[in-house]
């Protein structure tokens, strides 16, 4: 009798990112600052303690926007480029693990701290999951047969 299938919940790795805008008279250096010292600090520890596997921060201030939107100018235009300051990812395996994180009072009273620094408006969304292939310079994920090591498009792509 085969052993039964692993859940897509153990095998697939959710990824949700939101892009934020900072508060128009907050400075990038500013903005950098409080999330830096401030916010990811204590987010950090909140999400390590709610199952969360993976956090981190992409910050795009001025000086790489304009050095992207050159590159696209340079290739002829063909990419959107993003104009946002930051860019938080949360790595999860299920839904569950997020809204045990969310539902938390500490990270709820952290959240209510971010108005003077990070805009409401204009805040992005994204879900979906990792497939990763090269990791420490090395090829991974896989097999012998050349062929990747993730389950089908058609169990991957059932929403969480």
């Amino acid at each position: 009798m085969p052993e039964p299938a692993e859940p897509i919940q153990k095998k697939r790795l959710l990824r949700m990112t939101v892009a934020h805008y900072r508060q128009p008279h907050v400075s990038e250096e500013d903005f950098h600052r409080w999330v830096t010292e401030q916010h990811a600090v204590r987010a950090a520890k909140l999400h390590a303690k709610n199952g969360i596997e993976g956090f981190s921060i992409y910050f795009a201030p001025k000086p790489f926007r304009d050095m992207t939107a050159e590159l696209n100018a340079k290739r002829g235009r063909p990419w959107v480029v993003r104009d946002y300051d930051a860019q938080v990812e949360f790595f999860f395996r299920d839904m569950e693990t997020f809204y045990k994180g969310a539902s938390d009072p500490d990270f709820q009273a952290l959240q209510a701290e971010e108005e003077p620094f990070i805009s409401s408006i204009h805040a992005e969304i994204s879900i979906g999951w990792i497939e990763t292939y090269v990791s420490d310079g090395k090829v991974v994920n896989i097999g012998e047969d050349d062929k990747p090591n993730y389950p089908a498009f058609q169990e991957s792509q059932v929403a969480p």
